[in-house]
């Protein structure tokens, strides 16, 4: 599987804070089925020291690390925005920060209400410069919460939507998890990643989406989707799948009758009969 939002690199924001934690880290995910991680470390005002220079460093150096330790995961640079300091940044630097170099920038969704005005407009702005955005833990964000219209205006603009794994098993509250599944039966998600920050919040995707009854949708989002973003190609079709939580509705079987008329009519009857209530 691939992991297009992970918090991996030691030591430059609130993710592991030594290379051990982060190759513990490393390890959870391997054992996850995890083979592919984004290193998407914050770049924000909170976070102002980072940049792609110093991202793709880091990046060069735990891979190195891991292939010392013998933990076949390979990590790709790329960084999560915050939409403040995006819009501020020239269009290179937006270009350098890119999930695996691909066309794909992954922007936070604001998880406060005071980053929240404004997101819509800026996100916007930003791909009226050129870039393609990948919308990071959408279920999260209280103003999406409220109007989830917003996040399906914005993918009919042609973003797309990370959802958090962990969102659709409660583990960031009732109303994310709820915001969560909406989202994905209305077809608005795309990928499906861990966010994960540390061993204590790790990363995990597959038990999380089976636990959500999103388990035929697990190699799209987790594996299909998330390649075609970091090679730069359309995304797969979306397979079908049944809501979560939906029931399985019973086989049915139409079948038509024409009856001749007496007086000139064509009598149709449409009967519906339960598969299994008629003899083979």
């Amino acid at each position: 599987m691939i992991d297009l939002h992970c918090h991996v690199l030691p030591g430059i924001d609130d993710g592991p804070a030594t290379l051990e934690e982060a190759l513990d880290l490393a390890r959870d995910a391997h054992a996850a089925g995890i083979r592919t991680l984004a290193a998407t470390p914050h770049v924000d005002w909170g976070h102002p020291a980072n940049d792609s220079r110093r991202i793709a460093r880091a990046v060069d150096e735990l891979q190195s690390e891991l292939d010392d330790a013998e933990i076949a995961i390979r990590v790709v640079p790329g960084g999560e925005l915050g939409v403040t300091r995006a819009v501020d940044l020239p269009d290179d630097e937006l270009r350098a920060l890119t999930l695996g170099g691909g066309p794909w920038l992954l922007l936070e969704c604001p998880l406060s209400p005071a980053l929240a005005t404004g997101f819509v407009a800026a996100a916007r702005s930003l791909a009226v410069r050129g870039h393609r955005l990948l919308l990071a833990h959408p279920e999260r964000s209280p103003a999406l919460q409220r109007d989830p219209s917003a996040l399906a205006d914005l993918v009919a603009g042609g973003m797309l939507a990370q959802v958090t794994a962990g969102a659709l098993v409660g583990r960031f509250g009732r109303a994310a998890r709820q915001t969560a599944l909406d989202m994905v039966a209305a077809g608005v998600i795309h990928v499906a990643a861990s966010d994960a920050h540390g061993t204590a919040r790790g990363p995990s995707l597959r038990d999380e989406l089976e636990q959500a009854g999103l388990g035929p949708l697990a190699p799209w989002l987790t594996k299909e989707a998330p390649a075609a973003i970091l090679a730069g190609r359309p995304l797969p079709p979306r397979p079908e799948a049944a809501p979560p939580g939906a029931a399985p509705q019973p086989a049915s079987l139409t079948i038509a009758i024409t009856m001749p008329a007496r007086t000139a009519m064509t009598i149709a009857t449409c009967i519906q009969i339960r598969k299994g209530d008629i003899g083979s």
